[in-house]
């Protein structure tokens, strides 16, 4: 079996992290990479990616398991078997990718990729889902934030991404005379544009939902409570 580690900053805890990795119907589309989950008793996944001369597919059912630090996740298909593992760390989330797929050539660099990327994601879902859920009064789609900071902002897209499911959509945040609006497309962050009443401004941001960040919102003038809304094209 061969096995690739990566390594990522995380600014969460266990439990958040065992709180959105019980979701791998959710989580597991926020992947940098194709990456599906049919419920039922006993889940599917499918993972897939096309990356310069390389592809890899792998469709097994999954099994979850967990033991604090860790979460783990077996999928077990036809092809072989691959195993994803998480481990939350003081300061950094450590992913582990192993596989037993006879046949596969350049499997090394396939796994090296499937952790890179996932430990990437399953960090940014599990910090933002554990900072924005103390604050958001409703359903993800529609809540109440008090106390609204432009540093909030990049976590709560990504909760939102993370709880609707939704890989475009238009974020509205209402409080008083203000409003603002985050433009998503394609798991890609566009732009933010806000009308404080006085004034409209637009920031053009261009990341990818993994990627962005408090330095990309903090030229937002937002102070106190709001409304936030998911509205769909």
């Amino acid at each position: 079996m061969e096995t690739r580690e990566a390594r990522v900053p995380f600014r969460a805890d266990w439990h958040s992290l065992l709180s959105v990795s019980a979701m791998p119907e959710k989580l597991f589309p926020t992947f940098p990479y194709e990456a599906r989950v049919d419920g039922g008793e006993k889940p599917l996944v499918k993972l897939s990616f096309r990356r310069f001369l390389t592809r890899f597919s792998f469709e097994g059912s999954l099994d979850f398991t967990f033991n604090e630090p860790h979460v783990t996740y077996i999928l077990k298909g036809l092809g072989g078997l691959l195993i994803l593992s998480f481990a939350a760390g003081d300061s950094e989330l450590l992913a582990r990718a192993s596989a037993d797929i006879p046949g596969e050539r350049g499997l090394g660099k396939k796994l090296d990729f499937i952790a890179k990327g996932s430990a990437l994601a399953v960090a940014r879902m599990a910090e933002s889902h554990g900072i924005t859920l103390g604050k958001a009064l409703g359903s993800p789609e529609d809540f109440v934030i008090g106390g609204l900071e432009p540093s909030l902002l990049p976590h709560i897209v990504r909760y939102v991404r993370l709880h609707t499911g939704e890989r475009s959509f238009l974020l509205e945040g209402k409080g008083g005379r203000d409003r603002f609006t985050i433009t998503v497309v394609d798991d890609l962050v566009e732009r933010m544009e806000h009308d404080s009443g006085s004034g409209l401004s637009i920031t053009e941001i261009e990341k990818g939902i993994l990627d962005v960040d408090e330095v990309d919102f903090e030229g937002a003038e937002l102070q106190g409570r709001y409304r936030i809304r998911v509205l769909r094209s």
